[in-house]
């Protein structure tokens, strides 16, 4: 069944998948799945996507190509354990099914990715994309709303710009006008983090006028993370939902290492509450995580507060009842 899909993607590097090799101390490297003759009855499906070509065309600095990995390397290592929690991560089935292939012009590669997100998601599997570029979102929504028809769809954009930058040629600054014109608009957009000085006054006009609800940056300063929150929960009852996210949302200080860097930015404390947020309460039906960018990273803080984001994400949805 999944035959097409294995032939667009190269294994994942097993030397990333971190163990100890003691049963009292498992790491998610012993627990994600990798060998293909195990894929079966797989709830979520990690694929990472190594290409900046898209960020490259939008002037922005490159190495986010080497993202996928580095992801991994601090995700493997990480333990399943949340205290809060009473279902722990170990309840879902995880398949990396490692990187799609990215040679071919950036059109071609979104094509690819558009088909596997697409396929994943008919077959009830969860796909979590690490790029790579923020570009991903747009084949990464095209493969999520094929599968719901006219369906209530609603994106989230965790970000410091909007994205809705004219439409050719397609780099990292279109995805969110790109979905917003393709024929499968989503019911409703939300944009979280938007920063001042980041952003033109025809791409707020334009985003403001397709029906985009932004929350700036300044006002969850003022408001604060959990009205936010509270607003996605009651207006997304009954959604099916594409979150994205864009790690230069983050403030410098805790994510130094992304392909356009701010000073100011949401804290990763921020993050990581609305990832598990949306794992919990929403119906969430693909995740991409974009513009890590490893060349310019401390000590690894943005591929761990990405491989952190992901730990999130799935502890909620462990929990959720979904």
């Amino acid at each position: 069944m999944f035959r097409e899909i294995f032939e667009l993607l190269t294994p994942p590097d097993y030397s990333l998948f971190f163990s100890r090799g003691d049963s009292n101390d498992p790491r998610m490297g012993d627990l994600v799945l990798k060998d293909r003759e195990n894929f079966s009855n797989v709830d979520v499906a990690i694929i990472g996507v190594p290409q900046d070509e898209g960020v490259k065309r939008n002037m922005g600095r490159t190495g986010a190509s080497k993202a996928p990995d580095q992801v991994r390397k601090y995700f493997y290592r990480l333990t399943p354990f949340n205290f809060k929690f009473k279902n722990q991560i170990t309840k879902l089935r995880i398949f990396d099914l490692g990187n799609l292939r990215v040679d071919g012009s950036l059109e071609q590669i979104h094509e690819r990715l558009a088909f596997v997100v697409g396929e994943l998601v008919k077959a009830g599997i969860l796909p979590i994309v690490i790029g790579g570029g923020h570009d991903i979102a747009f084949p990464d929504y095209c493969g999520f709303a094929g599968n719901f028809g006219k369906g209530k769809r609603a994106v989230i954009n965790i970000d410091t710009h909007l994205d809705v930058r004219e439409l050719q040629p397609r780099n990292s600054g279109t995805p969110f006008r790109q979905i917003l014109e393709s024929e499968f608009k989503p019911d409703k957009m939300f944009e979280i983090g938007i920063q001042n000085y980041a952003n033109s006054i025809y791409h707020f006009e334009y985003a403001s006028k397709n029906g985009v609800k932004i929350f700036t940056l300044d006002e969850i300063r003022e408001k604060g993370i959990d009205l936010v929150l509270d607003i996605l929960k009651n207006e997304l009852l009954g959604h099916v939902v594409h979150l994205s996210f864009d790690m230069d949302s983050v403030r410098n200080a805790d994510a130094p290492g992304v392909s356009a860097t701010y000073p100011d930015g949401l804290k990763a404390e921020e993050v990581l509450k609305i990832a598990l947020f949306c794992g919990l309460n929403l119906n969430v039906k693909v995740v991409d995580i974009a513009e890590v960018n490893p060349e310019f990273d401390v000590d690894g803080k943005t591929s761990r507060l990405a491989s952190l984001f992901i730990l999130n994400f799935l502890t909620g949805k462990a929990n959720s009842g979904g």
